[in-house]
């Protein structure tokens, strides 16, 4: 087993065990009790070697994290510097990639915002795979998150069309796959890396929702300088808890014209002078984004 001086990669999270990439192969740890932070799959940790035989390795430090993403929450158990508390999801990711379905279940926009939003709260880029282009749907018009500089791929992971421009924009990078239940997170994955094995399952219901068949949220790695991390899908991202000056922040057209505005403390919602506002009235900043931002501005705590 490698020196405690080493850093080592977690790959999985099973409760109270993690699963740590040491010399090339997954091995159960224990996290050691008082940990600074608890790992999540991305995380840089050093590990020593058990005390005595039938001991698992002891996870003994992790190392400051470059990036995360989080989903709020609405407990008590890991606080977020703005006075959210947070469940992190992975660590040290480059690029967030937001799978969407082009249908079953239905696609909604305004879900890219929110994962956008905590994608960039996080540190990381974000990209979409509009996935199930196999089924002779046609792709909503995203023209205003091109403008906003995202990349677009268009893929199926059932035929493998597609997959080639996605293998080129996750090239080098450490990803993480991430959207509602259903849109094909897991397949992807499998169609990507053929030894991954990722659960996936149908989606059904009346109104084509997705079922959560991933239950644990475990890195694949592609080759030596690409990796996957495969998420349960979510049916609802929460904003609750981050304030309005942070919120305007993680949205570049407003965040942009916020200098304009009269008043230093603008929500850009109702003062005058608002430079935000102004903006939306002359179309320089998309109007659906901005309901957006107003809908996150007021959810409730």
């Amino acid at each position: 087993m490698s020196t405690t001086d080493e850093s080592h990669v977690v790959v999985e999270v099973h409760g109270i065990l993690v699963t740590v990439a040491l010399d090339g192969e997954p091995v159960r740890c224990s996290p050691m009790p008082g940990l600074n932070l608890y790992p999540v799959v991305g995380d840089h940790v050093r590990v020593r070697p058990p005390e005595q035989e039938g001991d698992r390795p002891v996870v003994f430090e992790v190392l400051p994290r470059r990036t995360s993403l989080a989903r709020l929450r609405r407990d008590n158990t890991r606080h977020g510097s703005s006075g959210a508390t947070e469940h992190v999801l992975a660590a040290n990711i480059d690029l967030a990639v937001i799978v969407a379905a082009l249908t079953r279940p239905p696609f909604h926009p305004r879900f890219i915002d929110r994962y956008m939003v905590l994608a960039q709260r996080g540190g990381l880029d974000v990209a979409v795979a509009l996935n199930k282009a196999d089924l002779g749907v046609e792709p909503p018009d995203l023209t205003v998150y091109r403008d906003l500089g995202l990349e677009i791929v268009k893929v199926s992971a059932k035929t493998g069309a597609g997959l080639d421009d996605l293998r080129g924009l996750i090239a080098g990078k450490t990803v993480i796959f991430t959207g509602h239940s259903g849109v094909g997170k897991s397949s992807l994955v499998n169609a990507l890396h053929e030894t991954a094995m990722a659960a996936v399952g149908e989606v059904g219901g009346k109104r084509g929702q997705g079922r959560h068949t991933t239950s644990r949220t475990s890195l694949y790695r592609l080759d030596e300088t690409t990796a996957i991390v495969d998420t349960p899908g979510v049916r609802s991202l929460s904003m609750a808890g981050i304030p309005a000056d942070e919120l305007g922040e993680l949205f570049p057209e407003v965040s942009e014209r916020a200098e304009l505005c009269k008043f230093r403390n603008c929500t850009h919602d109702h003062e005058p002078g608002c430079g935000v506002q102004a903006a939306v009235a002359s179309g320089e900043v998309a109007r659906v984004r901005y309901e957006t931002y107003l809908r996150l501005l007021h959810e409730e705590e």
